[in-house]
């Protein structure tokens, strides 16, 4: 757990790294309306490509370490991912004039449009893949071709496109993503001895189809704030603004993974155990911690200078956000611990409803709060995952209560 852990954590590091250098030459070359713009464009693509997901990511965590068919599911999981996710993308794209006016260009050009669509769909596939490398073992891979590959793609793609406005900046970042796709679906042929077998899908998923649904809607709850408060910073707030939120959204979001890098190395060694032992509780939950806890001090401490290579406007207005985004790891942290016992006892409702207690309260506070600024509008984010940590921890102590009761 702890070495699928540290090289999740080695993956996302190596992202938010080459990610900021991605965004700080995007900050120095675009205006702050055109990266305000490309953020809510990328927020989207990234909600998108989740929500077609089909909740199959947390699907294979759960099952490819002990199915019998692993290319199959694997061919199913990557086809339907792929097309879900392309069409949704085109649905968003012809709605963009009533959901989001500053990013409608996009639908009065074709190729804009076509290129949204397929690079949503690699965003997509390329999420995926990450699960299917950490169900078999080999979290390294993720750190090399989302890392490394996808990294240093779209900052090459970046410096390419400079001109392109805000299409270019978003085109750069997903198509670093697409090229990180395209990487992983070539080793897992090459490693995992992946072969497409396009054979029986419905039969095939029909046992996993609940587990997949349920989960599926849990984390279309957990992803409406990454897409919507964006929209409420744009619209009530402006673009400019938006830029300066994303920005620390995204610092703050290096401790979000760390806590989900957990979960799922949690969620991987559940599942071949067959059982929610205390030994694994306690070890995940110290695991967390040890993780989470430095990384928070450490963005406290230095949220500012890192803020300020961004630029000198960066740092002076993006500052009152990150502190209360930030301070939101820790109850994100024990909210996905205890959804993860939830998901290894199959207590869907309740992963259901604690995730749509902590997507309700975070978009009401943020639209309530907008007026007030930036620092205002982010203090939603703790209380909302406080929310539903709350919720998921009630339920995560019920069943550890039974499991223990129907041991004796």
């Amino acid at each position: 757990m702890l070495r699928s852990s540290l090289y999740l954590i080695l993956n996302y590091g190596l992202q938010a790294a080459l990610g900021f250098a991605f965004w700080i030459i995007a900050a120095r070359l675009f205006s702050t309306a055109s990266v305000g713009r490309a953020s809510l464009l990328f927020s989207a693509a990234t909600f998108i490509s989740f929500f077609g997901l089909l909740g199959f990511n947390v699907t294979f965590l759960r099952y490819l370490p002990i199915t019998r068919q692993r290319s199959r599911l694997i061919t199913a999981g990557v086809t339907l991912v792929a097309a879900c996710s392309g069409v949704l993308a085109l649905i968003y794209v012809l709605f963009t004039p009533i959901v989001a006016r500053p990013i409608s260009f996009v639908v009065h050009s074709l190729p804009l449009t076509l290129g949204f669509v397929i690079l949503t769909a690699g965003v997509g596939v390329n999420s995926l893949t990450d699960s299917i490398f950490i169900a078999a073992g080999k979290a390294n891979y993720n750190a090399f071709v989302d890392g490394i590959i996808g990294g240093i793609s779209k900052i090459v793609l970046v410096l390419l496109l400079v001109g392109g406005g805000a299409y270019g900046i978003f085109g750069a970042a997903s198509g670093g993503l697409m090229a990180a796709a395209i990487s992983s679906l070539l080793l897992m042929a090459w490693r995992l001895r992946w072969r497409p077998k396009f054979k029986n899908f419905r039969q095939l998923l029909k046992p996993v189809f609940r587990f997949s649904g349920m989960n599926y809607v849990g984390s279309i709850m957990t992803l409406l704030p990454t897409l919507i408060v964006p929209v409420i910073v744009l619209n009530k707030i402006g673009a400019s603004g938006a830029a300066y939120y994303y920005v620390a959204f995204q610092l703050a979001n290096i401790l979000y993974q760390a806590a989900y890098s957990v979960e799922q190395a949690f969620l991987v060694e559940g599942s071949h155990a067959g059982v929610i032992s205390r030994a694994v509780l306690i070890r995940s939950a110290r695991v967390l911690l040890a993780l989470c806890i430095p990384a928070f001090i450490v963005v406290i401490l230095c949220g500012h200078e890192l803020l300020l290579a961004f630029g000198p406007k960066y740092g002076a207005n993006a500052d009152s956000s990150l502190i209360p985004l930030t301070a939101a790891v820790l109850p994100i942290a024990i909210g996905n611990w205890c959804l993860t016992i939830l998901r290894l006892s199959n207590q869907l409702r309740a992963i259901v409803v604690s995730n749509l207690v902590y997507s309700v309260t975070i978009v009401g506070l943020a639209w309530l709060l907008a007026s007030h600024g930036l620092g205002a509008l982010s203090v939603a984010w703790p209380i909302g995952a406080s929310a539903g940590a709350v919720v998921a921890g009630i339920a995560a102590v019920r069943t550890i209560r039974l499991k223990h009761r129907s041991s004796f």
